[in-house]
């Protein structure tokens, strides 16, 4: 159960991160000459919305783990692995949604394609970085806080 918890979880999270990427691109593109980019009130809420939903898809994962019976370690484990998944796939597929756009606004510096390629990489691994922490950390505290987690007493 634990580890198709674990693949539903990277699915959900690149679905979320998807929908709010593509949207984000969207907006990008809308721009006028694909100037810089302004803070809208939907595009706040969109992220807003994503990271709740990110976070309840790892608060339910570390939930899921302390009902069967798992180990903190197995809790740490696990968001970090669904958060390593999730932030390379995810953050592949948001770094194709802006490449054009960044590309763009680079070559208009005369910068070389390269720059942007490189600076993608870094996007991705950061990605990853980011969803493996904090992945863990909100896996780990969810399974603390579920009942299941507390030791029973003995009869």
């Amino acid at each position: 159960m634990r580890y198709l918890a674990m693949v539903v979880s990277v699915v959900l999270l690149v679905a979320i991160g998807t929908i709010e990427a593509g949207e984000s691109a969207r907006q990008l593109a809308d721009q006028p000459g694909q100037g810089r980019p302004t803070l809208a009130p939907g595009g706040a809420a969109l992220t807003f919305v994503g990271l709740v939903l990110s976070l309840a898809v790892y608060g339910v994962l570390g939930w899921i783990v302390a009902r069967d019976r798992g180990t903190e370690r197995f809790a740490v484990w696990t968001g970090v692995v669904v958060g390593i998944f999730a932030g390379l796939i995810g953050g592949s597929i948001r770094a194709l949604f802006v490449r054009d756009y960044l590309a763009s606004t680079l070559g208009r510096y005369g910068l070389p394609e390269e720059i942007t390629s490189w600076a993608l990489v870094v996007f991705v691994v950061l990605s990853i970085a980011t969803s493996a922490a904090g992945g863990g950390a909100i896996t780990w505290l969810s399974f603390r806080w579920a009942p299941a987690a507390r030791p029973r007493p003995r009869s």
